[in-house]
């Protein structure tokens, strides 16, 4: 088990060091190309950055409108309402499951109606008439506990761009005013992003993780919102399945949750 690190959105840059001379007629290096840590690292920090890449002034609020089940698991629908971003202009969909390293296109051509929902025009030709010609897009998931879903709507000419995602079954616990949330960023929670909410501006926390025998304490700030974010990958040598344990202490909260990680 390791926390890869505690990451604070909008935090200073780190200096950077300058390159060192290479001698005359010296081989140019060959890239390195990034370790698995690196990798998880940067799939946490652009998942905490998603919603905040929106075009300024456009906000969307995605709505739960169907809950079912199939075959004994959660089957649930949403719609969006988007505002704030133009209607004169066609625009992809993008996705980002958790069982991808990066997102992807899922159709082009959507556009927003007046009363804010998306959906395919009547009279389009694009990639959304093969599976929704004039209608409403609606979004159906089928999640597992704490699985985050990433999208975006960007604009033919890259000029709005909707960033939001949603997490249908989320693994919250609450204490006093504090919030612990737990966000599963692979399908075996071989990667697990952290939010503590509800803390004190700049406040010390200790965050203390534990799976079999492995324990691992830290100290971070909460940011000026009160909040936190950590990313842990909880895997333990030997072990193909555990129970992690998480515990947040702040000044006067200390939520507590616990996953388990190796099963889907």
């Amino acid at each position: 088990m390791a926390i890869l690190g505690v990451c604070l959105p909008a935090a200073g840059q780190a200096a950077k060091q300058q390159p060192k001379a290479k001698p005359p007629g010296a081989a140019p290096a060959q890239p390195q190309p990034p370790s698995d840590e690196e990798l998880m690292q940067k799939t946490a920090q652009a998942t905490i950055d998603w919603d905040n890449s929106t075009t300024k002034g456009a906000k969307v609020e995605v709505q739960l409108i169907k809950k079912d089940q199939a075959e004994g698991k959660p089957v649930m629908q949403y719609r969006l309402k988007v505002s704030g971003a133009p209607r004169n202009k066609l625009y992809s969909l993008m996705a980002w499951p958790i069982t991808i390293p990066q997102p992807a296109p899922m159709m082009d051509g959507l556009a927003i109606a007046a009363d804010g929902t998306v959906g395919c025009p009547p009279d389009s030709n694009r990639s959304c008439a093969q599976h929704m010609k004039g209608a409403e897009l609606k979004l159906t998931y089928t999640p597992g506990i704490g699985e985050i879903y990433r999208h975006a709507l960007i604009s033919e000419d890259h000029t709005s761009r909707v960033f939001f995602s949603i997490v249908p079954a989320p693994m919250v616990e609450q204490d006093k005013a504090c919030s612990l949330e737990i966000v599963r960023l692979s399908p075996r929670f071989e990667l697990a992003l952290i939010r503590g909410k509800g803390f004190m501006s700049g406040e010390q926390i200790t965050f203390h993780t534990q799976s079999y025998q492995e324990v691992h304490d830290q100290q971070p700030k909460a940011n000026p919102q009160g909040e936190f974010w950590a990313t842990l990958s909880p895997f333990v040598k030997g072990r193909t399945m555990g129970t992690t344990q998480v515990v947040v202490r702040g000044k006067s909260c200390a939520p507590t949750l616990a996953f388990e990680w190796g099963s889907e």
